[in-house]
């Protein structure tokens, strides 16, 4: 099975991007097929602009992938900037592919707004969902970022153990 990872937070301090280099590590030990792609080290231009290197080789990562897993910072009650130009740009081979969720956000009250996410990916592409998605807030992390909630841990792990298993059944 063939993993792509996209941290989309544009933030030094990127909670989402802790998680993602977590699943990473956890979804390392049982295969090593994984693209980590961080939004930080992207040009992202908008729709309307002509797609910039770095977007089209994320372009062939997406459709060289099996499953997707979206890390995505809470803006507005909804996805990132640069999560949403990502979307817009580069996941038109997403059709069909397996995708989860792992959700930092400022507060504990945002936690439906992974929907939009879910919603875009299963309209426009017909991707299918983990049902679980990862959702932090500022409470699961110390002043330095370092993780302090054992029920964080918990849930990663549990995340990544339930990705690889159903994504490896459908992909088999």
């Amino acid at each position: 099975m063939r993993v792509l990872i996209i941290s989309s937070s544009l933030s030094i301090t990127s909670k989402s991007f802790i998680l993602c280099t977590l699943v990473e590590k956890k979804l390392r030990k049982k295969c090593t097929d994984i693209d980590f792609i961080d939004a930080r080290n992207l040009k992202l231009v908008p729709h309307h602009q002509n797609p910039t290197k770095s977007m089209q080789e994320l372009s062939a990562k997406i459709q060289k992938a099996n499953a997707i897993i979206f890390g995505m910072g809470v803006h507005c009650y909804s996805v990132n900037d640069s999560l949403k130009i990502i979307l817009d740009n580069c996941c038109e081979n997403a059709i069909g592919k397996f995708f989860g969720i792992l959700c930092a956000a400022g507060g504990e009250r945002s936690y439906l707004s992974t929907m939009h996410l879910s919603q875009i990916c299963m309209n426009e592409w017909q991707m299918i969902q983990l049902p679980r998605i990862v959702y932090v807030s500022g409470k699961d992390f110390d002043k330095n970022n370092n993780i302090t909630s054992k029920d964080l841990l918990k849930r990663i792990q549990l995340f990544s153990d339930e990705f690889f298993e159903i994504g490896k059944k459908l992909n088999s």
